[in-house]
């Protein structure tokens, strides 16, 4: 009688249990899951909420943070407000961990921080991932009894190898909706702020094999400048955070943009005050391990200007800016000016470009011309003030100048 009734009663729970294991399968992968990725979450990392569309083999995530290193201003370096994915299991069982693929990172905001004493955020971050990786826990064998899976068979015994083994991430990323914040504090009155809102591009991160390390970091894509979408910027940025000291190749062509906001980067290289302007135009600035190799076209339209007091040469220039207006405007009214920089980046050398220097060595012979005429008219003369001869020698020695750089 005994076991006529246990059997059956055992066959029921087991069912039940069946039955409910079935229905509440996905809270039971849900569960798993999101203890999974906690778990192994780097400490400089942070995330709001975690969910998965088991049907879709679909993921998002809320809130990702990354931490700024010590001794910046924000709190953190990195913040993505939504994170949707595509995933798939890597082996059998969910404990052999996630393949992430078509990765979407939507309002973000990535803050770059420049200290007075020229430290980057960004390249102190390299510190903060090995040690975020040496102080990842290292697990034993525990997971949710829930789900009841296998133990993961750590590779070694740092965190950063486990979270290698448990997460596959791509290297391309699609980035919608972003800003960027450019806070720098190296300038010697204020801290100048730049912002690129509303970017769309596409990030490539590559890291070393146990994801402790950043190897390259590369992006293209477009955004405003200031939140303004009338100032366009698109970008190829490549960087390689492994050297001493700065290497990163960047190219960036620009439309519309209001020129005032950048003077610190440019006003001790112009001989020029803009009092107002926009430009447009190609931007490119390599480093390679602290040496700086720049080629600019610089496009300027609505300009203000008037010739910077002690430049090189301004004497002779201050009575000349129509002059230098006119030679150096193109034919669509814009004024063109193009220049290097090169050398060491903490002490950068400037140069003419090839476009400027045929401006002013054609404006240098427009001026000798027509002093010799007025010389040759008028005889030479001797003592007092200039003659037109010697004003045409000027001409001549600021042309021999031009021709040597």
């Amino acid at each position: 009688m005994f076991k006529k009734l246990i059997i059956p009663g055992l066959i029921i729970i087991i069912a039940i249990i069946a039955i409910s294991a079935f229905l509440y399968r996905y809270q039971i992968l849900q569960y798993t899951a999101e203890k999974l990725i906690r778990k192994y979450l780097p400490s400089y990392a942070r995330i709001d909420t975690i969910k998965f569309d088991f049907r879709k083999g679909e993921a998002r995530i809320g809130g990702f943070k990354i931490i700024n290193p010590p001794g910046f201003s924000d709190e953190y370096l990195l913040e993505i407000g939504k994170i949707t994915c595509h995933y798939r299991l890597r082996g059998k069982a969910l404990a052999d961990g996630f393949e992430i693929a078509d990765p979407v990172l939507s309002n973000i905001v990535l803050n770059i921080e420049r200290l007075g004493d020229g430290r980057l955020n960004l390249a102190a971050m390299e510190t903060v991932l090995e040690k975020g990786a040496q102080g990842a826990p290292s697990p034993a064998s525990a997971l949710p009894a829930a789900g009841k899976p296998r133990a993961i068979q750590p590779r070694a015994n740092t965190g950063s190898k486990i979270l290698a083994s448990v997460v596959k991430l791509p290297e391309v990323f699609t980035i919608r909706s972003g800003k960027v914040v450019f806070v720098d504090r190296f300038m010697p009155s204020r801290p100048n702020v730049i912002t690129f809102e509303n970017i769309e591009a596409k990030l490539s991160l590559k890291l070393d094999e146990n994801y402790s390390r950043v190897l390259i970091v590369s992006s293209t894509g477009e955004g405003g400048v200031n939140g303004d979408r009338q100032q366009l910027v698109s970008w190829a940025i490549n960087w390689n955070p492994t050297t001493p000291r700065l290497t990163m190749a960047n190219n960036f062509e620009v439309s519309g943009v209001d020129i005032l906001p950048f003077r610190p980067y440019y006003d001790r290289y112009s001989p020029f005050v803009f009092k107002t302007g926009r430009f447009s135009g190609t931007l490119i600035f390599d480093f390679d391990n602290g040496n700086i190799g720049s080629s600019n076209e610089v496009r300027l339209s609505d300009l203000k200007f008037s010739v910077k007091p002690g430049y090189e040469n301004s004497q002779f220039w201050e009575t000349n800016v129509p002059d230098l207006v006119k030679y150096f405007s193109s034919p669509h009214g814009e004024i063109v000016f193009d220049f290097k920089i090169k050398g060491d980046m903490d002490k950068p050398n400037f140069y003419l470009g090839p476009k400027s220097k045929a401006a002013l060595v054609s404006m240098a012979v427009d001026k000798i011309s027509a002093a010799i005429q007025k010389a040759q008219g008028s005889g030479d003369g001797a003592g007092g003030p200039k003659t037109d001869l010697d004003k045409a020698k000027e001409y001549i020695d600021l042309f021999k100048g031009l021709m040597k750089k």
